[in-house]
């Protein structure tokens, strides 16, 4: 590690990015090598949006990240996960997702079977305009079906759901994010607190932790913005009037890298003084970005009359939520060096799923002149890779990058081929940049049976 930042009590901070739970399992591995390096007891926080909110809640539910040894790791956080979302999904592995699809379908064919109805035209027409509409109120309803499926799955306790007040821990602070629509900020929830710039500081109270998880991976489109009551949450010191409703979507709406929770600590602490002891705030941070690069697409749906607008619009939010989450990369990649260099504020690293482990370390290895110390670690990177599995670690990034972005099973190969891949890379790029501890290539049988059913 640079020097500097060796000389100060190391506090991490860890933002998982979206991308479902593709970017589920890719944090999941950065978690272990962090373990197994021995770093986690230096972890302070762990951000997260989407997919990554995912994974944060099921290890804050598991205790406390930073007292786990890599043995308690892999059997009471990764495996139980990983096997899960390898084998039986999340959203579609609960029966009550089942049900309510059917009842969708079931519901649709009514609405439809009205026309037949012996009625006159008008009655029909009454009575199919009122189905439609209830239909449309039970397929909205879609959101609090997926809430259901994350507690049933994973957030409970028993039968008893496990609440976000539960979540608190004494060294780790577990931030899931959130974007309120309304205000186009982010409401971040907490064991200990529900915050926000326009709404203030609030409390858990007894809201549960599988609906924080399914406010934040809401993906727009197919999970309509959820409405919950602000009252529960007595907010204090907020920029307006307390609204009666939080409108939620998707925390990577607003930042899909969950960088801006550790960022914005200082501001925060500055804001709401009182709750400054509350705040934990990080020397170094762990960006885990798991969302896929935007790809070459076929544009011809976009000539369909009419539909074909939609299809140009989804395209058009696509671009601009890629260049924007690209320009955040470069900020914080200049923000991290020009902290390396002044030993002051926030030092970090990316860990990009697009990226091979040789990424990093062959770029540093030719900048002897401008980072010394980095160059000399690049180079034992390079080392303990060797260069003879170069392609094979170049597609394998670019399969990674290319999983969907769902909720249902990813099978076995692909879950270890995510774990795998997010350790390794951790691996190489954390000790490049920040020095941490390189350890020896772990074998891709260690993931597959951590994947592997029975």
């Amino acid at each position: 590690m640079t020097g500097k930042l060796a000389e100060r009590t190391r506090k991490i901070a860890i933002a998982l990015s979206g991308g479902g739970h593709r970017a589920s399992l890719f944090g999941l591995g950065v978690l272990l090598y962090l373990t197994d390096a021995g770093r986690n007891r230096e972890v302070v926080s762990v951000s997260s949006v989407s997919g990554g909110s995912l994974t944060n809640a099921w290890l804050a539910q598991k205790g406390d990240y930073s007292n786990l040894t890599p043995e308690e790791l892999e059997t009471q956080v990764v495996g139980p996960f990983a096997r899960r979302v390898a084998h039986v999904g999340t959203l579609w592995a609960s029966w009550t997702t089942w049900v309510y699809i059917v009842a969708l379908g079931v519901a649709l064919g009514a609405v439809f079977a009205v026309w037949w109805l012996p009625v006159d035209l008008l009655l029909r027409t009454i009575c199919f305009v009122l189905g439609l509409a209830g239909w449309g109120f039970l397929a909205s309803l879609r959101r609090t079906i997926c809430a259901l499926a994350f507690r049933r799955t994973l957030y409970s306790t028993g039968r008893r759901p496990t609440l976000l007040r539960e979540i608190e821990h004494e060294n780790v602070q577990h931030v899931i994010c959130a974007t309120d629509v309304r205000a186009g900020h982010h409401v971040y929830f907490s064991g200990d607190f529900v915050c926000s710039y326009r709404l203030g500081w609030g409390c858990p109270a007894d809201f549960r932790l599988a609906d924080a998880v399914q406010v934040s991976a809401a993906f727009p489109g197919l999970f309509p913005p959820r409405w919950l009551a602000t009252k529960q949450h007595g907010f204090v010191d907020g920029a307006r009037d307390t609204p009666l409703f939080m409108v939620l979507s998707d925390g990577g709406v607003y930042d899909n890298m969950a960088e801006q929770w550790p960022i914005g600590i200082r501001a925060r602490k500055s804001r709401w003084p009182t709750q400054s002891d509350t705040l934990k705030e990080p020397n170094a941070l762990v960006v885990v970005d798991a969302s896929g690069p935007m790809r070459w697409k076929t544009v011809r749906r976009m000539r369909i009359p009419a539909i074909g607008e939609v299809f140009a619009l989804l395209r058009a939010i696509r671009v601009l939520y890629d260049k924007t989450t690209a320009t955040r990369r470069i900020t914080l990649v200049d923000r991290f060096d020009r902290a390396a260099r002044d030993g002051r504020w926030l030092e970090g690293a990316l860990v990009m799923i697009n990226r091979s482990p040789y990424w990093t370390a062959d770029y540093f290895s030719k900048q002897a002149e401008t980072w010394p110390e980095r160059a000399e670690r690049a180079a034992c990177v390079l080392q303990v890779l060797g260069d003879e599995d170069r392609e094979q670690w170049k597609h394998l990034a670019l399969e990674n990058s290319r999983v969907k972005t769902t909720l249902s099973r990813l099978g076995g190969d692909v879950s270890a081929s995510l774990l795998y891949h997010g350790y390794v890379l951790a691996m190489a790029n954390l000790h490049v940049i920040l020095g941490f501890p390189l350890l020896t290539v772990p074998s891709y049988d260690r993931f597959r049976q951590l994947v592997a059913n029975g």
